[in-house]
């Protein structure tokens, strides 16, 4: 009685300590087997000034294993900050030249106390095999090159983010006063 006892202590001390050991390890993550990189920025007017209609394009891969949740653009540095709008951005599905089912509400966007940072919010998630197209309204600010890190951020607990291309956009002087 007193071994089966002791080997019944020890079955349960050696369970617990590789639990302790072993739950770092197997902490639930999720993450992207293969992570979107077909990412793209288009904006149809580039003079300074102008009215812009900035559009951000995300393909997942339909091998993603996860849903798309979150975007980060960090702006590369830059004498001037992209002026992003007041309003909240539009989400679209499909490619970027169909420009049609517009949903507003799908997308929400706020920014880092610095402003040099964008979070853009998916609600519902982008499933694996969907482009997204999240749009943001405003005015071109001066002249010059722009350009964005990225980090893309799956839908689940404590998610592990995966660095996307650089996107880059170009706005021209206005040379019509010349």
């Amino acid at each position: 009685m007193a071994g089966t006892l002791l080997s019944r202590f020890a079955l349960q001390l050696i369970i617990f300590s590789s639990l302790v050991w072993l739950g770092p390890w197997t902490k639930a993550q999720s993450f992207f087997r293969r992570p979107p990189v077909q990412l793209s920025i288009h904006n149809p007017s580039s003079i300074q000034g102008e009215r812009n209609r900035t559009t951000i394009c995300i393909r997942v891969p339909s091998d993603a294993g996860a849903k798309l949740e979150t975007v980060v653009l960090s702006q590369l540095p830059n004498p001037d900050q992209w002026d992003w709008g007041k309003r909240p951005p539009q989400v679209y599905k499909g490619r970027y030249a169909l420009r049609g089912g517009v949903s507003a509400g799908l997308a929400t966007s706020s920014f880092s106390t610095a402003g040099n940072e964008l979070t853009i919010n998916l609600n519902p998630p982008v499933p694996p095999g969907d482009q997204v197209n999240i749009v943001f309204r405003s005015f071109n600010p001066d002249e010059g090159i722009y350009q964005w890190a990225t980090r893309l951020i799956p839908s689940g607990n404590d998610a592990l983010a995966s660095e996307g291309p650089t996107l880059r956009l170009h706005v021209y002087r206005n040379d019509r006063f010349r």
